[in-house]
């Protein structure tokens, strides 16, 4: 039992990124939950699986049902557990392996494992970069690349900040593709 969380007030970087985990998560047949502190803007309700995502404001017993059951947590684009507020602590409670992948500075001492690089344009960029990792880039759908170059494209200022690289535009080229 899989949990993909981001931070809270979600952004196109932490809900792409999440939903992107989440299509990859079960195309290997996993079972796999995503958890939001609160509510993200309707006009991110576009991307594939928005509607799979559990509110934990909203939805607090569920929420904690699925974190007290969860297997390994995914920590994707927050760097503390604060930027979960409430919900970071029923996270950090967890006996769960957590998983940080994130691009912001300072990551924090929660997690058992950590990819972070402050010079990638999005968290959604490091998990494209996971995939690869993994050796599992052949599993890139539609909806794991709608979701990751939603996040891509927002963090990056549709590729006007310096930390679009050409690694950026190598990765974008390929969920493009």
């Amino acid at each position: 039992k899989i949990l993909v969380t981001t931070h809270r007030s979600p952004d196109a970087d932490a809900i792409g990124s999440s939903l992107g985990m989440y299509h990859f998560l079960k195309l290997k047949k996993h079972d796999v939950s995503v958890i939001t502190p609160n509510a993200y803007p309707e006009f991110l309700h576009w991307l594939p699986g928005h509607k799979e995502v559990i509110n934990y404001e909203t939805q607090k017993k569920k929420a904690k049902k699925i974190v007290n059951e969860a297997e390994l947590i995914f920590c994707l684009d927050y760097s503390s557990l604060k930027r979960m507020e409430e919900f970071g602590d029923v996270v950090g409670e967890s006996k769960a392996i957590k998983i940080l992948i994130d691009h912001h500075q300072n990551p924090g001492n929660f997690p058992d494992f950590i990819l972070s690089d402050v010079s990638a344009s999005s968290a959604a960029e490091l998990i494209y970069r996971f995939f690869e990792m993994l050796g599992e880039g052949r599993l890139l759908n539609t909806e794991i690349a709608e979701c990751l170059y939603a996040g891509i494209m927002t963090d990056s200022g549709s590729f006007r900040f310096g930390t679009t690289t050409a690694e950026t535009h190598r990765v974008v080229a390929k969920l493009m593709e």
